[in-house]
C-alpha cells in the first residue's frame, strides 16, 4: 500500500515539476524552519544545529562526550578558575581575526539578564569572565564544578554583534556564513572556506521530502522519516541510505506527586512489562537500541555493565499485586504528541501493559498543549526523548530534589536525599576517576528507583542522492557533515 501510494505521488511530483535546480547548491530537506540562527537563543534541535555551523564554540566533544578544544584549549588555574587559550587561526568571516574580547562579550550578553537569553540559567556559576590579553579569557566560577569546559559550547559572536537584537548579527565564527534569511524559511548557508552553497529547504511533510529525493530536487534529507519510508527509500535507484547509532534517548516519565506512581513497585512493574525488543524491531524496523540510562553506552559517565530492564511478564504482576493491584487493574493516564508515529507507538506500549494488569489511557494533543502540560506537571504518565546530551549535569536538572520546574527539569518531583548526595558528590569531585565512579552509581541508582523508565536510543539516518560524497552524520543528529559534503563531478564518477 505504501509502494504504491508513494509511487504516486512520486508520478504527480514528476508531473507538477515542483521547484528546478537553478545552481549547484546542495539542498538539504528539514522539516521545520530554526526558530533561530542566534547563538545566544538557539535552544530547539535545530536552531541549535544550524547556528553552530554559522558560530564556533570554545569547547567540542569527542566520541566519548569528553570536552575537547573547539576554538580554544583551556587549563584550570584553581577549581574555580579557568584559562582559555585561543587558536592562532580563529577568525570571524570578514577576515577579522577573533580575539579574547569577542569572547568576554559574548558571555556577558548571554549572562546579561536584560538580554534574555535561554542560555543564562545553565552558565549561572559563572561569575565574572576577563580578556587576559587578546588571545587568553580567564572565566572565574562561583563554586567548583569538574564539568565547567564543557558548558562553554555557546557559538562565539563578534564583540561589536553580541549585544545587537536577535538574529541581527552579520559576522560569522564557524564554517559556515548565511545568506539573507527570514523566520520559518528556508536557509542559505556558504561555506567559508570554498565558497560551496548549501541550502536548508522547509519541507515539512516527510513523504513530500521523500518524493523531493526521488525527483532530485533535494539532495539530502536527515532524520524525521519514517522507519518504513527509509527502506522504501533504500531500495530505490540513485539514493542511499546512511545510518550511525544514535544519542536521542526516548523514556516514560512519572508523576511521583501522584499517590499510584509514588510507589516504586508499579514503576518497576510498568518498565518491566514493556517489551523494547519487539518495539524496537517492529515498530522502528531496528532502527534504535533498547537504553538502560539517559546516557548511550559510549558516553564515560554511562558505566559499561549497566543492563536494560528484562521484559518479564511475570514478574510485574507479581510487583503490582504487592503492590495491591491483583484483584483489581491498575489504570494510568499516559499523555503523549499527536504525532503519528508517537501515537502508533503509545498504541503499542497499551497492547503490552493491558498484559500484566494495566490499562493504558492514551490522552494525546498538539505539540504545544502537551510540553506545556509536561512543564506544568499536569500528568500521570509521559513519553518524551532527551537530544543530545553531552554532560551528566543532566543528572541534576533532571533528579535533583532542588531542580523542580522552574529551577531546573524535574517534573515528575522525584525526591531522594541519597542520589542529591551523589549528584553533589560527583560534581564537587577533582578526581576524574572517582567523578566517573559515583556517575556511574547515579545511573544505577536511577534505574533501580525508577522515577522515569529508559526506552531506546534512536539511531541516527540520513537519506542521501547518489551524487552526494563526503557526508557523514553523529550520534547527535548535528548537520556537521555539511562541512566537508560535496557534489561528485563527472570525472569523479568516471
Amino acid at each position: 500500500m505504501i509502494r504504491a501510494g508513494l509511487a504516486w505521488l512520486a508520478l504527480c511530483l514528476l508531473l507538477a515539476a515542483c521547484g528546478q535546480r537553478d545552481d549547484d547548491a546542495i539542498r538539504v530537506g528539514i522539516p521545520t524552519a530554526p526558530l533561530t540562527l542566534d547563538p545566544r537563543y538557539a535552544t530547539d534541535a535545530l536552531s541549535a544545529r544550524v547556528s553552530r555551523l554559522l558560530h564556533a564554540p570554545l569547547v567540542e566533544f569527542d566520541a566519548a562526550a569528553q570536552p575537547a578544544p573547539g576554538l580554544a584549549s583551556w587549563r584550570r588555574l584553581t577549581p574555580t578558575r579557568y584559562e582559555f587559550t585561543l587558536r592562532d587561526d580563529a577568525s570571524f568571516s570578514n577576515g577579522r581575526a577573533l580575539v579574547a574580547d569577542d569572547v568576554v562579550a559574548t558571555y556577558r550578553a548571554v549572562l546579561d539578564a536584560a538580554l534574555a537569553s535561554p542560555l543564562r540559567d545553565a552558565l549561572r556559576n559563572i561569575a565574572d569572565v576577563q580578556a587576559v590579553d587578546p588571545r587568553r579569557v580567564v572565566f572565574e566560577l562561583r563554586h567548583a564544578d569538574a564539568l565547567f569546559p564543557g558548558t562553554l559550547a555557546v557559538g562565539v559572536m563578534a564583540a561589536e554583534e553580541a549585544r545587537a537584537p536577535r538574529d541581527a548579527w552579520q559576522l560569522a565564527s564557524g564554517a559556515f556564513t548565511r545568506e539573507p534569511w527570514r523566520i520559518d524559511g528556508d536557509v542559505g548557508l556558504r561555506r567559508r572556506v570554498d565558497g560551496a552553497r548549501i541550502q536548508l529547504r522547509v519541507v515539512k511533510d516527510a513523504t513530500v521530502r521523500a518524493l523531493q529525493l526521488i525527483a532530485g530536487e533535494i539532495d539530502i534529507a536527515q532524520g524525521n522519516l519514517p522507519p518504513e519510508m527509509l527502506r522504501w527509500l533504500a531500495g530505490r535507484d540513485g539514493l542511499k541510505v546512511i545510518e550511525q547509532a544514535g544519542a536521542t534517548m526516548s523514556y516514560l516519565g512519572f508523576n511521583l506527586s501522584d499517590p499510584v506512581l509514588a510507589d516504586r513497585r508499579v514503576r518497576q512493574a510498568l518498565s518491566h512489562g514493556i517489551d523494547r525488543a519487539a518495539i524496537v524491531h517492529y515498530l522502528f524496523r531496528d532502527l534504535a537500541q533498547p537504553a538502560a540510562s539517559l546516557l548511550p553506552p559510549a558516553h564515560w559517565a554511562s558505566p559499561a555493565d549497566i543492563a536494560v530492564p528484562s521484559y518479564d511478564p511475570a514478574l510485574a504482576r507479581q510487583l503490582l499485586r504487592a503492590a495491591g493491584y491483583g484483584e483489581k487493574r491498575l489504570l494510568v493516564h499516559y499523555k503523549t504528541s499527536a504525532d503519528a508515529f508517537r501515537l502508533r507507538l503509545a498504541t503499542l506500549l497499551e497492547a503490552q501493559l493491558r498484559d500484566i494488569g494495566v490499562d493504558l489511557i492514551i490522552d494525546s494533543f498538539d505539540w504545544g498543549t502537551f510540553y506545556a502540560d509536561i512543564g506544568a506537571g499536569r500528568f500521570q504518565l509521559y513519553g518524551l526523548s532527551w537530544v543530545g546530551l553531552k554532560l551528566p549535569d543532566i543528572y541534576r536538572q533532571a533528579f535533583h530534589s532542588a531542580s523542580r520546574p522552574p529551577a531546573g527539569l524535574n517534573r515528575g518531583h522525584y525526591d531522594e536525599p541519597e542520589l542529591d548526595a551523589l549528584i553533589e558528590a560527583a560534581e564537587q569531585s577533582s578526581d576524574e576517576t572517582h567523578r566517573q565512579l559515583l556517575y556511574h552509581a547515579i545511573a544505577r541508582r536511577l534505574l533501580y528507583d525508577a522515577p522515569y523508565v529508559p526506552l531506546w536510543f534512536e539511531t541516527q539516518t540520513a537519506v542521501l542522492r547518489d551524487d552526494i560524497a563526503d557526508y557523514s552524520i553523529d550520534a547527535d543528529g548535528s548537520f556537521d557533515g555539511l562541512r566537508t559534503v560535496r557534489r561528485l563531478t563527472h570525472h569523479d564518477r568516471h
